[in-house]
C-alpha cells in the first residue's frame, strides 16, 4: 500500500505568474485508506490528484510517496489514475487488449498477461466483453475497464478524479460496489474525488477542499454535523443520512452512525433485545 504526504506545498499554473492553486499546503493520508475529496468546482480538487501522480510538480514544498520525496519530472508508478471522462485513457481498441498493454509495458511474460487480464475482467465484471472493441462500451463500462488496468498492474494506489460524473444509474452503483470490493479484497490507498456527498460518505475519511485550503478533514459522519459548512460548500445530503439524523434526535443511533444504506440496512438486522417471556 501507499502513503502519501504533502509537506508545505505550494503550486500554481503558468509557471508561478497567476494565484497559486495551493499555498504551504499540508495533507497525509495513510497507507490503505480511502479518502474522499469534495468541494466546490475550482477547489483543487483534480490539482490535488495530479500532483499526487506526478502530472503536476509543486514551486515549493514536497510531496513524499512512502516516505521518498517525488522529484521533479517524476511519476508515481505505484498510483493508477482514472478521470472523469475514461474514453481519454483507453488506448487500445480491443478490451482485453487494453488491460493488457500496461503489463506489456512493464515487461511480464504472455502467460502471466493472459492470466492478469483475464482475472481482472472478471473482477470488474467485463470478461464476457474481452473481444470487443473498446468503444462499443457504455460510460460505466468504459470505466471499469480503466479500473481493470489498475487492478491488472496490481497498484496499490488509485487516484479516481469523479469518476462517476459521467455515469447514471446502474452503472453508478455497479461501479461504486466495485470501488467497495477492492478494498475489501485487495485493501490499496483510495483518493476520489467527487461532487456527489453521497459517494464522499461511503469513504473512511472526508478532506474538504475551499479555494485550495483545507476547510474539513475528519470523518464523513463528523462532516455531516458541520452543516453551515456542507452548505457552503454546495453539498447536498443524501436522503438515508437525513433519515440517520432523525435517528439520532431520537436516540436510537449515535451522531454520524447511520449515513449510508448499507449502515442503516445492518441496524435494521441487528436482532433486539429479548424480552422478558422468551425463552433462553
Amino acid at each position: 500500500m501507499v502513503s502519501i504526504e504533502f509537506n508545505k506545498v505550494t503550486f500554481s499554473y503558468q509557471d508561478g505568474t497567476e494565484e497559486p492553486v495551493f499555498s504551504d499546503f499540508d495533507l497525509s493520508i495513510t497507507a490503505g485508506e480511502w479518502v474522499a475529496i469534495v468541494g466546490p468546482s475550482g477547489s483543487g480538487k483534480t490539482t490535488l490528484l495530479k500532483l499526487m501522480k506526478g502530472l503536476l510538480q509543486p514551486q515549493a514544498g514536497e510531496i513524499r510517496i512512502n516516505a521518498t520525496v517525488l522529484a521533479a519530472g517524476e511519476l508515481n508508478h505505484l498510483a493508477a489514475c482514472a478521470f472523469a471522462n475514461p474514453e481519454n485513457q483507453i488506448v487500445s481498441p480491443v478490451v482485453a487488449e487494453d488491460v493488457a498493454f500496461g503489463l506489456e509495458n512493464m515487461g511480464l511474460a504472455p502467460e502471466t498477461i493472459q492470466v492478469r487480464v483475464e482475472e481482472a475482467l472478471r473482477w470488474v465484471g467485463l470478461w464476457e466483453r474481452a473481444a470487443h472493441f473498446s468503444h462499443h462500451l457504455s460510460g460505466g463500462e468504459q470505466q471499469r475497464l480503466i479500473l481493470a488496468g489498475a487492478l491488472a498492474q496490481q497498484k496499490k494506489c488509485l487516484l479516481l478524479d469523479d469518476p462517476l460524473c459521467m455515469v447514471a444509474g446502474r452503472s453508478r452503483t455497479e461501479i461504486l460496489n466495485l470501488l467497495k470490493s477492492i478494498q475489501a479484497r485487495e485493501p490499496c490507498t483510495m483518493v476520489h474525488t467527487t461532487h456527489l456527498l453521497e459517494e464522499a460518505l461511503l469513504a473512511e475519511r472526508l478532506v474538504a477542499l475551499e479555494n485550495g485550503t483545507l476547510v474539513f478533514d475528519d470523518s464523513p459522519g463528523r462532516f455531516l454535523q458541520e452543516k453551515e459548512l456542507v452548505e457552503q460548500l454546495g453539498l447536498e445530503v443524501p436522503a438515508i443520512a437525513d433519515l440517520g439524523e432523525m435517528l439520532a434526535r431520537r436516540g436510537l443511533v449515535e451522531p454520524g452512525e447511520v449515513i449510508t444504506l448499507e449502515q442503516l440496512l445492518e441496524l435494521l438486522t441487528v436482532p433486539g433485545p429479548k424480552q422478558d417471556n422468551e425463552k433462553e
